[in-house]
């Protein structure tokens, strides 16, 4: 969803500032990387294994506008235990080589004791230090970012509650959204919508599944957010007007008899 709507807000040559908050193995940074080739990128992760990964990659794919970033981003600086993930699943939906089981890493514990979706363990914890997104940002001198794709298994508000500074200043968030809590104390669709609504966002994406699915927000004190957020209310116009020609169709053809 990010690469098909970030085009529509920014130009290809544009100098952005990218967060990729649990970057896992760099890929989604990569990806920005190419799509935008002033930018500069910021890939958050805390798990040494995959920083070594996230370097790896970035030599192999050229990417030289992103930096690996050590930490957790959460809502407090310090240190704190990530719940390490691993695991495949019985069907290799995105080929052999793909490593399922290294994307569900959390700050949160997980919530069930048996393995998450059948397949994924949680056989490994890690200390990792933490940070605040507005504390990084006050040490680089960022006075704006342009986009966060913020993929953190669950722990989506810590990272919002130590961005309370910066996210006025924000033009555009992805973030993944669950109707089930997967992990202990994880934030459910309605909760993230309600924070991301104070801090003045607006959803105009999403893809939901019948548990998980992502959520894309612009921020409206941004004019360049304007015409996606008139595209989006535009939809949301057709898709009233068809719920009720639905409706009136339903009752023409299955009249309800008078007693």
């Amino acid at each position: 969803m990010p690469a098909l709507l970030l085009p529509v807000l920014f130009a290809g040559n544009a100098a952005l500032t990218i967060l990729d908050v649990g970057a896992c193995e760099g890929e989604d940074s990569i990806r920005y990387a190419r799509l935008f080739p002033a930018a500069r990128i910021f890939a958050f992760e805390p798990l040494p294994a995959n920083q070594a990964l996230i370097r790896e990659n970035f030599r192999r794919h050229g990417v030289d506008r992103a930096e690996l970033v050590g930490r957790a981003l959460s809502d407090r600086r310090g240190e704190a235990i990530l719940h390490v993930s691993s695991g495949q699943p019985p069907e290799r939906f995105s080929g052999e080589n793909w490593n399922y089981g290294n994307k569900s890493n959390s700050l949160l514990p997980p919530l069930a004791a048996q393995p998450m979706h059948g397949w994924i363990e949680f056989k490994q914890q890690v200390a990792v230090p933490t940070g605040t997104l507005d504390e990084f940002c006050a040490e680089r001198g960022l006075t704006r970012i342009d986009f966060i794709h913020l993929d953190v298994q669950g722990a989506e508000c810590l990272v919002l509650d130590g961005a309370c500074r910066m996210l006025p200043r924000t033009l555009a968030i992805w973030l993944e959204v669950t109707d089930r809590a997967l992990y202990r104390g994880q934030p459910l669709r309605p909760a993230i919508e309600r924070r991301l609504r104070d801090h003045g966002f607006r959803l105009v994406r999403q893809v939901l599944g019948d548990v998980e699915g992502d959520q894309f927000y612009v921020n409206p004190r941004y004019p360049r957010t304007w015409p996606l957020l008139a595209s989006q209310r535009l939809r949301d116009a057709l898709g009233a007007l068809r719920f009720r020609a639905g409706a009136i169709k339903s009752r023409l053809l299955h009249p309800r008899k008078k007693p």
